[in-house]
């Protein structure tokens, strides 16, 4: 099944007097979109190509709660091809540039065609944002699962093996660097310092996406390296109200769906299925005789077995025990009601089993 990808390009120098000249149009476009938003047709906006008027007003005019734009995105929709069109060596778009050739090396073969093209400027220099289908790889047959616990507390993820008994702990403690990134951003919003509260936001945005993709990249290699599928929670509700982890993971301030995306893509690359397990009492369950039973903070013992072990490596192994329910074919597949898992597609948004 095909897969899409998003792939960053330098557009090359000789394209910026009129990628300048087609924001300033595009900039006044966008303020007069805002301003009135009943015009939502690409006649009113003749000083810039219909494809991208149409494209304006699909991303900013038409979100309710888009007032104004710093940073300034233009993107273009591919159309199926009819309007960015693949050539050898790179792609081209006949709305903007006409015949000319914007060089670009694919990271993945692409399939059929680019989906879209989105244009911005950073200091000084422009880049585009190309997302486009590639094929993944034929789905592995997993032997087990590998359990991953994502943590409100402590290391980003946990990672584990019950076939193996392998446990692994993933990323940095973020605590002290949310704590000291909370501190710092409310010193400057008090001050009104705007553009240095601007940059430490972008600064803590990409280190969390760095130590996300790294987190991420162990586990997908692991589990294609040892044919393992991958088990992880469904977090959907945890900052809900009423959660019981909602404190925790709102003083964390850690992107559990980032991570999971980024888990998400790379194992669909890769044929990697994903078995989404829901969180109930995975961190209270003993992984060895199924006790229910409070952690005492980061350590797990168990009243009824005796057993021992870090709280998050417990739940860890719990999830990737669930995990394998699935696989077997054992009890996950006999709840009608979803308790115990949902078998999802290495394909990124497809699900081809229910449990």
């Amino acid at each position: 099944m095909p897969n899409t990808i998003t792939q960053l390009v330098k557009i090359p120098d000789n394209f910026r007097p009129k990628l300048d000249g087609l924001a300033v149009n595009a900039r006044r476009a966008v303020s007069e979109m805002l301003a009135n938003r009943d015009k939502s047709s690409s006649k009113y906006y003749p000083d810039i190509p219909c494809v991208l008027a149409k494209s304006l007003i699909t991303k900013y005019q038409r979100n309710r709660r888009c007032h104004s734009v710093k940073h300034l995105t233009l993107p273009i929709c591919g159309d199926k091809g009819k309007q960015i069109k693949l050539v050898d060596g790179g792609f081209r778009i006949s709305a903007v540039f006409g015949k000319a050739v914007i060089q670009a090396e694919w990271w993945y073969p692409v399939l059929g065609f680019v989906r879209q093209v989105e244009l911005f400027q950073r200091s000084g220099d422009w880049f585009a944002t190309v997302s486009y289908n590639t094929v993944g790889c034929e789905p592995i047959q997993p032997e087990s699962c590998v359990g991953v616990d994502r943590n409100s507390v402590g290391n980003i993820a946990v990672m584990a093996d019950p076939t193996t008994g392998y446990v692994e702990h993933l990323g940095f403690n973020p605590a002290r660097t949310k704590e000291v990134w909370r501190g710092r951003k409310s010193n400057l919003q008090k001050a009104g310092k705007n553009r240095l509260l601007f940059k430490i936001k972008n600064k803590q945005s990409r280190r969390t996406k760095l130590e996300n993709h790294i987190v991420s990249k162990r586990i997908v290699d692991y589990a294609v390296s040892h044919c393992r599928a991958i088990a992880i929670e469904a977090l959907k509700e945890v900052n809900a109200k009423g959660s019981k982890i909602r404190k925790f993971s709102e003083k964390s301030q850690w992107s559990f769906s980032q991570l999971e995306i980024f888990i998400r893509y790379k194992a669909a690359l890769h044929g990697v299925p994903i078995i989404s397990i829901p969180p109930e009492y995975t961190s209270q369950e003993c992984s060895r005789c199924g006790h229910i039973q409070k952690p005492d903070g980061k350590k797990y013992r168990c009243g009824v077995c005796g057993h021992i072990d870090h709280r998050d490596a417990n739940a860890g192994f719990n999830i990737a025990k669930r995990g394998n329910d699935i696989l077997s074919g054992g009890k996950a597949q006999d709840s009608a009601s979803l308790h115990r898992g949902l078998l999802v597609a290495s394909s990124l948004g497809h699900d081809y089993a229910k449990a």
